[in-house]
């Protein structure tokens, strides 16, 4: 999930670079710290299962589909609403499938705070590799206008900062939407489990519409309404989450 990097790897980096990826890092360290601290929820399930679902989601599903499916096959033949559409649905059944293989066979029955330190696990590790990856368009046909909005805002500090309330929304959303699926799998009721996808789905399929109609994410303003929006989907998925979870029996920890 997202719409803004820090400055690549590759170039000089400024020294606001530093003082960004800091907090970002702090994002995608502190929660792990927290839940092992005061929740005693294991390691192996944050940065184990938690890290390791989302690899498997984004690496060995997401991105093949997105560079053989959407790129080369999809892209010459859809209008960009629809191939927008077609990334999201396709990016939010990447991850939370993977995720919910894990709830069937790796964890099936988690304690609360075990689950929330399964879906920090996935925007902890997303957190954890933003600040170092210097264009994820890279060698796609959205490449080019990533890297130039890259250099741009390299130096523009409200930008960096967004940046990291970006990181934020992202961990909420990848919290909720996998507490979601648990709920479905576990529950066998499909509401829960449909509302993440849907909303995993808006989001991303949003962001990649943003980046075909070549959005300027080094403007403030444009800025200012991509957080709008995606804190709002952010805190409505959270929500849901705290509802159904309220009324769902957990295992004990």
């Amino acid at each position: 999930m997202g719409t803004t990097q820090t400055a690549g790897a590759r170039r000089r980096r400024p020294p606001l670079w530093y003082f960004t990826t800091a907090a970002t890092l702090a994002v995608g360290v502190l929660p792990i710290w927290a839940l092992e601290t005061w929740f005693g929820v294991p390691r192996k399930i944050i940065v184990g299962y938690g890290f390791l679902a989302y690899i498997v989601g984004v690496t060995l599903i997401k991105m093949p589909l997105y560079r053989f499916i959407v790129e080369r096959v999809l892209t010459p033949r859809l209008s960009k609403p629809a191939l927008a559409g077609t990334q999201g649905v396709l990016s939010a059944v990447s991850e939370l499938s993977a995720a919910a293989a894990f709830f069937v066979y790796v964890m099936p029955q988690p304690s609360y705070w075990q689950l929330v330190g399964f879906g920090v696990g996935a925007g902890s590790v997303e957190a954890i590799m933003s600040p170092f990856i210097s264009n994820p368009f890279k060698g796609s046909t959205l490449g080019e206008h990533a890297e130039e909005v890259l250099r741009a805002s390299a130096r523009a500090q409200g930008v960096q900062w967004l940046s990291v309330l970006e990181r934020i929304w992202a961990m909420l959303l990848q919290l909720s939407t996998r507490g979601l699926v648990y709920l479905s799998v576990a529950s066998h009721n499909p509401i829960p489990g449909c509302i993440a996808l849907a909303g995993f789905s808006v989001v991303d399929g949003s962001a990649y519409y943003w980046h075909l109609k070549k959005w300027r994410f080094d403007s403030l303003p444009v800025l200012a309404r991509v957080h709008a929006f995606l804190g709002l989907i952010a805190c409505l998925l959270t929500a849901a989450f705290l509802w159904w979870s309220g009324h769902f029996s957990f295992a004990a920890a």
